[in-house]
Parts: structure tokens; C-alpha cells; sequence
């Protein structure tokens, strides 16, 4: 999967210009555009270069997973990716049945529909300025109902590993953030969260079913934010991980996330626009 040899930075710049001018232009590629980096340090120097040339304003950041089979070899079992205003969806209620929210992905790339906990900071973060050992409730404002959108112009981007996921912004392409969730701490373990695609059950688990539970991929955030000089704003917002898996899917498909008690997400996947 990896290359021999450390790409150099000539090589960086190629690939994160390739990645970015497949977004920008809503063009499949077939395969990854190059050598996978191989460190997860050089695939955030990726991912700092293509922040460099996307023009718009990050909202919130998204938090995937490490395969477990790769977890030692990249010395991480987390990874984290940007996600831009043009694709944030602040609902802040549950949808009526009649309701939906357009999102735009890949046509023809790779797609797929992630239910996730989005926690909202009450607070900034500067780099180094938490010890994230400790307590961290009181960082958090507000705990949502929420929807990652995956998507990439690589087809099958997942398949290259988690330095070309990290390398095509943690190939997020959209947050939905529904209903609050009240008293949060105290419920989420409660709460059966579901996936339909096309009217089809794909799957259910409690909404805190990620590793170690959501407040850890909190932690992690602010850890690796600050490893890499980044202060979080007070009202960003933390997509937590997938609570069911991540469920591939297609441009002109429905899907409905189903938090118990809360509410549901409705949405309809249309294809980007150059």
C-alpha cells in the first residue's frame, strides 16, 4: 500500500494540487493520483497544502478512525479532516417526514453516509492550552444529532489507507447538525441511533459506539489540533466518528439517520457542481 521511500515535497505539492483540482472540477478519478503518503505527518503536510488553496472558512472538523490492522505501523488510531461552510447544514431540530436536506457529493466517486454525534465547543482552544487527561465537559456547549457526508472524487478512496483519506481533506463533503440532545452525558449510551438508505435498514447501535466512546475522539481533536498549531474557535463543531459504520451509497440516493427519541435527518444526495 505504501511506497518505499517518503514522498518528497515536490511530490506533496503534486498530489494535494491533483486532489484539490478534482474537487474543485467534480472529476472522477479512478485511482489515487500517486504514491499514498507514508506517515500520517506527511498526510496532514497534504492536507495543509490543500487547505492553502480551498477558499472557504472551516466550520468544524471531522474525526475518522485508523484501520485497527494499522494502527501501530502509523503510530495513531485516529485521523482528522476539515469541514468547510459550503457543506455545514445547521438544522438544530429533527426533521418532519416531509422535510430533507439536499447535500451535494461526488457522482460516480466514492460516497457513503456516516450517523455521528456533533459536539459544538462553548469555548476557543489554543494550541497546547487543554490537558486532555483531565475533565472536559466544560469545553462542550452543545451535543447534536448529526450526519457526516463522505465523499471523494477517488472511487474507492477508503481502500488506500488513512494517510489518501487524510490526504483529500479526511474526504469530508458534508456535516448535517440536527436536534439538540439534552443532558447528553447522561443519555447517549440510551439512545439506538439507525441508518436507512432507500428506505433500506442498514444498521443500529447506540449513539455512543465509537472507540473508547465520543469524548475520546474529542480529545483526540484537541490533541492533534494542536500538534498541528491549530486553534479551535469557540462554536466549533466536532464531528465524533461513525456510530453505526461508514455505509457506501450513490449520488441520487436517500438516506435517513434515526436518533431514538431525538429525532430524524432526512437527506437526498445530488451530484456537485463544478
Amino acid at each position: 500500500m505504501f511506497p518505499d521511500k517518503p514522498l518528497t515535497e515536490d511530490a506533496l505539492k503534486t498530489l494535494s494540487t491533483t486532489l484539490v483540482n478534482a474537487r474543485k472540477q467534480a472529476s472522477v478519478l479512478k485511482t489515487f493520483p500517486g504514491d499514498v503518503p507514508t506517515t500520517l505527518d506527511a498526510a496532514y503536510r497534504v492536507q495543509d497544502m490543500s487547505l492553502a488553496q480551498w477558499n472557504d472558512e472551516i466550520t468544524g472538523w471531522k474525526v475518522g478512525m485508523v484501520v485497527p490492522e494499522l494502527r501501530e505501523q502509523m503510530g495513531g488510531e485516529r485521523l482528522m479532516g476539515p469541514v468547510f461552510k459550503k457543506v455545514t447544514h445547521f438544522i438544530g431540530r429533527p426533521h418532519n417526514d416531509d422535510e430533507f436536506v439536499e447535500l451535494e457529493v461526488y457522482a460516480g466517486g466514492m460516497v457513503a453516509v456516516e450517523a455521528e454525534l456533533v459536539f459544538e465547543l462553548g469555548k476557543e482552544i489554543t494550541p497546547g492550552s487543554i490537558d486532555t487527561k483531565g475533565p472536559l465537559k466544560h469545553l462542550i456547549n452543545a451535543v447534536y444529532a448529526g450526519v457526516e457526508i463522505a465523499s471523494s472524487p477517488v472511487i474507492d478512496l477508503n481502500s488506500y489507507g488513512p494517510t489518501a483519506i487524510i490526504s483529500d481533506f479526511g474526504v469530508n463533503q458534508g456535516m448535517v447538525v440536527g436536534a439538540p440532545i439534552e443532558q447528553w452525558d447522561s443519555v447517549i449510551e440510551n439512545i439506538q441511533t439507525s441508518v436507512f438508505i432507500n428506505n433500506e435498514h442498514i444498521n443500529s447501535a447506540p449513539s455512543n459506539n465509537v472507540l473508547r466512546g465520543p469524548m475520546a475522539a474529542v480529545a483526540y481533536l484537541i490533541d492533534q489540533a494542536a500538534a498541528r498549531n491549530i486553534t479551535l474557535p469557540k462554536g466549533c463543531m466536532i464531528c465524533s466518528g461513525a456510530i453505526t459504520g461508514v455505509h457506501d451509497t450513490v449520488a441520487g440516493a436517500s438516506a435517513t439517520v434515526s436518533f431514538e427519541g431525538i429525532g430524524n435527518i432526512n437527506m437526498k444526495l445530488i451530484p456537485v457542481t463544478p
